[in-house]
């Protein structure tokens, strides 16, 4: 079904930019994935993105397979309690920018008070990452829209990034 969607593009130039949310209620850690976990994450994809319609919902295994091997690419699974509860997924690119390019919790943890850590733990680790062409990071940037969690811009807001380009688009509302 196609949908008319809002994308808000919003960035961070300093480190120091980043505010800090409070504590998460309960322990989260983050458990390093990649390639060899393309189907893993691939379903958490699918768990976190369902109410968001997310187009890459359709991708099989292969395709994250290619996707978590990008140059630059870090990915993660969010734990909580010793369940799993959402993912994290960055990427360094040229020019010194870091994209977090996936970032959410699975509806069961929606409402917890975990968001707001979850984003500035991913924050910290996007302007940590390793340069993919020997530019420091200098720029971290995330794109969310308006069909993604209704506290996405908000929580983005309050950790320091600023809106920096809106667009306006038709997209596939993905169903599954």
């Amino acid at each position: 079904m196609l949908v008319r969607d809002i994308v808000f593009h919003l960035e961070m130039t300093s480190p120091g930019g980043l505010r800090p949310a409070r504590p998460a209620p309960r322990p989260v850690r983050l458990r390093e994935s990649g390639p060899g976990s393309a189907a893993e994450f691939g379903q958490m994809i699918c768990r976190v993105g369902r109410p968001h319609g997310w187009p890459a919902l359709t991708w099989p295994t292969d395709r994250w397979r290619c996707h978590l091997d990008r140059p630059g690419v870090r990915a993660w699974i969010v734990e909580v309690d010793d369940r799993e509860a959402g993912l994290v997924q960055l990427q360094a690119q040229p020019g010194g920018t870091a994209e977090i390019e996936f970032l959410g919790l699975a509806p069961e943890f929606v409402g917890l008070g975990l968001g707001g850590h979850l984003l500035t733990v991913t924050t910290r680790l996007a302007w940590e990452m390793d340069p993919v062409d020997g530019t420091p990071i200098h720029r971290v940037w995330v794109r969310t829209s308006s069909h993604d969690h209704a506290n996405a811009k908000a929580n983005y807001e309050a950790r320091g990034f600023r809106l920096c380009h809106t667009e306006e688009r038709r997209r596939e509302f993905v169903v599954l």
